[in-house]
């Protein structure tokens, strides 16, 4: 009789253990399952963050060393800066370089304006220094969609769409700000600028909410976030366009498509004929993916190591299992030793047992797996990810091989752990423990 067909006679017979050693295994399968279905999320989540955060470059002017004489005005003294700008053909070049997917300008601070047909949120001090009263801050963009506190989520738009590159003379404002006025998207406001002394009129495109409303520790309405805004770029080159030369930017962000070769990009970027030799500078920004994608590394490492751990101790419980149901044994073994079966004869048909009952036990795993690896998911996401991303954790079909690949790693050895004492006897001596 072979030692395959003893083995399903063995099964068959011995009902009891045959469940035990069923039961074992599909719990210890549905751990290894969860465990490989959670640590799948958490990389698919980080692939996620890494297309839709992305790696930035930052493209400056140069203003050290490169500002030229001063001159004295009402408010104080100003200098200006007499090196290279970000022209439009730079802009051109970078949007050519391979792994570039997008950019923005977003310059903070870069347009002030009192409101004429409006108030701004009052602050301690009413500095009303234009006939308008005090003008509030906003940051001149080509989208907001791409500026880092929508990006970040610290705002969030609530109301109509974002400032895009095709806009012109369009605002977003607070929600704070616009219950203040009873303003809504598609209504208009006008804003006196000191600079240029002339009133522009802006459409309200969007709302969006994040801001801090009313601080009580603002001493001028400039330092409630809630008065801030952001206005297109096109307006703004209009309104200053009597000034000076606006067909340039300060600042460009660059939105690289994969994080991890940001390096290539910037190197590819550096080496431009329209950036060489001048007052611009370079630098990585990488800082929004590392916090965002750090937890779900971390979440990564821990369900790597938890699957070691439960494989580990998988190991032990088989083989505790199997070496109590092997003592139990003896006489069985004893009596294939006397009739000429080999010592790896009766191993194998230990194998045969425990890998029979494993192909079933990992099947039965699979709906347990189910209903714990979402849960299992959720859990150590809330723990390790704080709501950094999301992570759909869902059992493939795929997840089988690797499953029965660990699985014939542990029962084998569990089986040769447990069968030593078999195979370091001697038969005469197994004879004569059953007499």
């Amino acid at each position: 009789m072979s030692f395959i067909k003893r083995a399903v006679l063995y099964c068959l017979r011995q009902r009891f253990k045959t469940i035990i050693l069923f039961l074992v295994l599909t719990i210890i399968a549905a751990f290894i399952l969860t465990g490989i279905a959670v640590r799948d999320a958490a990389k698919g989540a980080t692939a996620d963050v890494r297309t839709a955060v992305g790696g930035k470059i930052i493209l400056d002017i140069d203003m050290e060393g490169h500002m030229g004489g001063s001159e004295q005005y009402e408010w104080g003294t100003a200098y200006t800066y007499n090196g290279d700008q970000i022209t439009q053909e730079i802009v051109e070049a970078i949007k050519k370089v391979e792994g570039v997917a997008d950019y923005n300008v977003e310059e903070a601070e870069s347009y002030f304006g009192a409101g004429v047909n409006f108030k701004y949120l009052p602050a301690a001090f009413d500095l009303s220094y234009t006939p308008y009263g005090e003008s509030s801050s906003y940051t001149v963009t080509l989208s907001t969609e791409k500026c880092r506190a929508f990006q970040s989520g610290k705002y969030k738009l609530i109301a109509g769409r974002h400032i895009t590159a095709d806009d012109k003379y369009t605002c977003l404002i607070s929600k704070e700000l616009a219950e203040y006025n009873k303003l809504s998207v598609e209504d208009k406001i006008k804003m006196y600028s000191l600079d240029s002394d002339s009133i522009a009129e802006f459409k309200i495109v969007g709302i969006f909410d994040g801001a801090e409303g009313i601080s009580g520790e603002a001493y001028t309405i400039s330092d409630i976030p809630a008065n801030m805004g952001y206005i297109d770029y096109a307006g703004w080159q209009d309104i200053f366009k009597d000034m000076g030369d606006t067909d340039f930017y300060q600042q460009l962000t660059i939105f690289v498509e994969d994080p991890l070769g940001i390096q290539n990009v910037y190197n590819k970027i550096s080496a431009l004929p329209e950036i060489k030799g001048k007052t611009l500078k370079l630098s990585i920004d990488t800082d929004e993916y590392d916090i965002v994608s750090a937890p779900l590394d971390s979440l990564e490492k821990l369900v790597n190591t938890t699957i070691i751990i439960i494989s580990a101790v998988s190991v032990v419980i088989l083989t505790l299992l199997l070496t109590i149901q092997i003592r139990g044994r003896k006489k069985e073994i004893g009596i294939l030793l006397s009739i000429g079966k080999s010592k790896a004869n009766i191993i194998l048909q230990l194998f045969a047992e425990t890998f029979a009952v494993t192909v079933i036990s990992f099947a039965a795993s699979i709906p347990l797996s189910n209903l714990t690896a979402e849960r299992a998911g959720a859990f150590l996401a809330s723990r390790v990810t704080t709501g950094t991303a999301n992570i759909n954790v869902r059992i493939d079909a795929a997840y089988l091989l690797p499953l029965y690949i660990i699985g014939i790693l542990l029962i084998t050895t569990a089986v040769i752990a447990s069968s030593w004492t078999v195979v370091r006897s001697k038969p005469k001596d197994i004879l004569a423990k059953m007499s």
